[in-house]
C-alpha cells in the first residue's frame, strides 16, 4: 500500500516537472538566446560581469526584478538562498528602473540581499532580454539563456531550473 502510494506520488512529480519544464520552453521561445547580447554589465558594488565567460562552465540564475515590485519581495530572499544551497550557483540580478546606484543599493543593504545587483536604470537590460512581467528568472549556461519563467518561483523550482540546465547540457 505504502509503494503504491509512493508510486503515484512520483508519477505526479514527473507529470508536473513536465508541465513546469513545457511552459518554462514557452515562455522562453521570444526571449534572445544568446547572452552576449547583454554584454559586460557593471554591479552596484563595481564589479564587472560577463555572463557568458561566467556561465560557461556552471549554470547561472539571472534573476530580473525591481525594487517596487511585491512579487519581487516574495522572490527575492529566495533568491539569495540559491548562493548557499546545495546547488551554490552563482546568481546575477538586474534590478529595472529602481532608482539611482545609491538609493538602490540602500535597498538592497537594507533588506540584506547578497547576490549581484546590476542596476538597469533605462530598462535597457529588460528591453534586450524582451521583459514585459517582474520577477523573471532565467537559468544562463555555457552562454544561452533557458528555462525563463516569471512570477512567483519557490527555491525548490529555481534549484530545479539550475540542475535540468546542468543534465541538459
Amino acid at each position: 500500500m505504502v509503494l503504491k502510494k509512493i508510486g503515484k506520488g512520483l508519477a505526479y512529480l514527473l507529470v508536473l516537472m513536465v508541465m513546469v519544464t513545457a511552459v518554462d520552453m514557452w515562455r522562453s521561445q521570444d526571449l534572445p538566446t544568446d547572452v552576449a547580447a547583454l554584454g559586460t554589465m557593471t554591479t552596484l558594488s563595481g564589479d564587472e560581469i560577463d555572463l557568458n565567460a561566467l556561465s560557461a562552465d556552471q549554470p547561472v540564475l539571472v534573476y530580473v526584478w525591481a525594487s517596487w515590485c511585491g512579487v519581487c519581495r516574495i522572490v527575492s530572499p529566495m533568491v539569495d538562498m540559491v548562493k548557499v544551497s546545495m546547488v551554490n550557483a552563482p546568481v546575477v540580478s538586474i534590478a529595472l528602473a529602481s532608482g539611482s546606484n545609491a538609493k538602490l543599493a540602500h535597498y538592497v543593504q537594507e533588506k540584506g540581499y547578497d547576490f549581484s545587483v546590476v542596476n538597469d536604470t533605462d530598462n535597457r537590460l529588460g528591453q534586450v532580454l524582451g521583459i514585459k512581467v517582474t520577477p523573471t528568472l532565467m537559468v544562463a549556461y555555457k552562454g544561452e539563456l533557458r528555462y525563463a519563467t516569471s512570477g512567483i518561483t519557490t527555491l525548490p523550482g529555481m534549484l530545479g531550473r539550475l540542475w535540468l540546465a546542468r543534465l541538459m547540457g
